[in-house]
């Protein structure tokens, strides 16, 4: 899942602005589950969720933000998924049988599909019919995955440099427009038969199988890429456990559930799985729901007012109510009386980073170290923690969020606390004493919610005690992309969530090759620093690696490419109704794991 991850959406912010009453029921004309039946009698299971911004492209090699992620990893299927109840996060088999099985010369992977997979029916297919996925789709993908016409983002994160040939075959992609991904080949990428394929890693590489968990690397039919062209952005054909039925730009998305879906709920998970419940669907077909229902809503107020009224089945625990609505205890955080009969809530440590991004090609920033460190011994996340999250998360220190290996509880690398007095020295070295002649510095945000607006005033204010003055641009979250894209800022507002779960996912946001259009929109640049990241990029876990990514995390202290802020400790609500929730952070949106009690539903929220 490579994307840029809205700061504040981080843990969903939602303005809470409404006493509950006795009993709220789901209004069926508003897209809820107010008893509607299915064909058979039986009630139809919906799944009122919701989206607070546009997607970009539901074509996988082209998206890179979460809103279009969430909504890719409904329609597609990858290789390898990881498990949704095991803990820590496990890769496991998706579209293949099992795990692939790495030869003995360490570098080939033998991956073997599973058969009888289709793709959803659709006009792409001869008379309509979904055709059975096979090894040459999966080759395709791969291909398409690399074509710098395509992929002009995400692929040198995740496959660049890692498959025997593929490098090349991008070279040649950008000589020629229209290779055809079907026919041409690639010496690492080699079918065996109609559903069994190797791959052959230019380098033993501990890591090489985890990009093939990631919604970019979804694997299309080419039968759907030919017919829709450009359109295929917004009508995706995939094996996944939803079929797109209504997608309208700025309305209500509606996912129907694929009959033909291949995957069942896991049968095992952790010690207290059982106990919990989330085993008492184990061996089902999934999907356990029949429709996902979207709508768009951008504004935080009028979200929470659907969840309290029961429109909305899941959403995130807003910051302005935690005090009203919950408390922190001996065994974590729990909702408060009437709260705790109404709705049931959940915590997890979140795999994402916050950060001001700061573009290097900047003439003021890019070229005055002093001032980007005077700008982060300013910086005060506890405070900003307390204020804006409720202390709901941990001030970081390196880049990673800290559940991942290689996060700051491996690398003992300390990181700016809030120092006015140093600040100031700072700005002297900068060459403006106590901020004189320094113009206003703008920082770029993807929204113009309240609560973007409020973390702004908060950093603008911090930062005027020292003499700098912070000017924000609020804007749409396509916008803020193209802004980001184009290297058309100063400081930007980001975020990233993981890929997969190791270190080297976030040290790669730095690393110079991967420049715009790559991940590295910043423009950051430091031959050390590449020289360590390639050397730690192949390296197995352990404390060799850590000492590596060590000397990396020191020399972005001192550099200061980026300002890291903090990571969220991702806190939500769900009614009563919902099922089988356990917020699996490496799946977008594991609605195809949830279920509906449409019964329950239907009488709505019980006081």
């Amino acid at each position: 899942m490579t994307h840029r991850t809205p700061t504040l959406a981080i843990v969903a912010f939602l303005a809470l602005g409404l006493a509950l009453g006795a009993a709220c029921k789901p209004d069926k004309d508003k897209g809820g589950n107010g008893g509607e039946k299915k064909a058979d009698g039986t009630s139809k299971k919906v799944l009122n969720y919701f989206r607070q911004s546009d997607f970009k492209s539901l074509d996988p090699p082209k998206q890179f933000d979460q809103a279009s992620a969430e909504l890719i990893t409904q329609v597609y299927d990858t290789l390898l998924e990881y498990h949704y109840l095991r803990r820590p996060y496990e890769l496991s088999p998706s579209l293949v049988e099992e795990m692939p099985k790495l030869g003995e010369d360490k570098k080939t992977y033998t991956f073997k599909l599973r058969k009888g997979v289709k793709f959803a029916d659709d006009a792409c297919f001869p008379g309509g019919k979904g055709k059975e996925l096979t090894a040459d789709d999966v080759l395709y993908t791969l291909k398409r995955f690399a074509d710098a016409g395509v992929n002009t983002r995400s692929y040198d994160p995740m496959l660049g440099g890692r498959i025997v040939g593929l490098d090349e075959y991008r070279t040649k992609s950008r000589e020629n427009s229209k290779l055809d991904h079907w026919t041409e080949q690639v010496e690492g990428l080699k079918k065996i038969d109609s559903h069994t394929f190797s791959i052959t890693l230019t380098r033993e590489d501990p890591l090489a199988l985890m990009p093939f968990a990631s919604s970019v690397l979804s694997i299309v039919p080419k039968e759907a890429v030919d017919k829709y062209g450009a359109e295929f952005e917004r009508t995706p054909v995939g094996t996944g456990a939803f079929i797109l039925k209504e997608n309208p730009r700025r309305g209500t998305l509606v996912f129907a559930r694929n009959p033909n879906y291949f995957l069942k709920y896991p049968t095992d998970g952790e010690a207290t799985d059982k106990d919990l419940g989330l085993l008492a669907d184990a061996g089902k077909q999934l999907p356990l729901i029949d429709e996902v229902h979207m709508p768009l809503i951008e504004e935080a107020q009028p979200r929470m007012l659907k969840f309290l009224s029961g429109e909305i089945d899941w959403i995130g625990m807003d910051k302005d109510n935690f005090s009203k609505m919950a408390e922190k205890t001996d065994k974590g955080f729990a909702l408060k009386g009437e709260y705790a009969k109404q709705f049931d809530i959940y915590t997890v440590e979140s795999l994402s980073s916050s950060y001001w991004e700061i573009n290097m090609k900047d003439e003021l920033l890019g070229k005055n170290k002093a001032l980007r460190q005077a700008i982060a011994y300013a910086m005060d996340v506890p405070g900003y923690l307390d204020k804006m999250y409720n202390g709901r998360g941990y001030k970081l220190h390196t880049i990673v969020p800290l559940p991942i290996a290689g996060s700051e509880r491996d690398v003992q690398s300390p990181y700016y606390e809030t120092n006015l007095e140093l600040a100031k020295a700072k700005l002297v070295e900068a060459g403006y004493p106590n901020g004189e002649g320094l113009p206003p510095i703008k920082v770029e945000f993807r929204a113009t919610t309240k609560d973007i607006r409020q973390s702004f005033e908060f950093h603008r204010a911090q930062m005027a005690k020292v003499g700098i003055t912070l000017e924000g641009n609020f804007q749409t979250f396509t916008a803020f992309l193209k802004k980001i894209e184009s290297a058309n800022f100063q400081i930007a507002d980001a975020g990233w969530a993981a890929d997969y779960p190791d270190a080297e996912n976030f040290y790669q946001l730095l690393y110079g090759p991967n420049k715009a259009p790559g991940p590295n929109e910043g423009a950051y640049e430091n031959p050390e620093y590449d020289k360590l990241f390639v050397q730690m990029k192949v390296m197995t876990p352990g404390p060799e690696r850590n000492a590596v990514i060590k000397q990396m995390s020191d020399i972005l202290t001192e550099d200061v490419p980026t300002i890291f802020i903090w990571t969220p400790i991702t806190m939500g609500l769900h009614q009563k109704w919902v099922g089988n929730m356990k917020r699996n952070i490496m799946l977008d949106a594991h609605f195809k794991y949830l279920n509906i009690d449409a019964a329950a539903k239907a009488k709505g929220i019980q006081k």
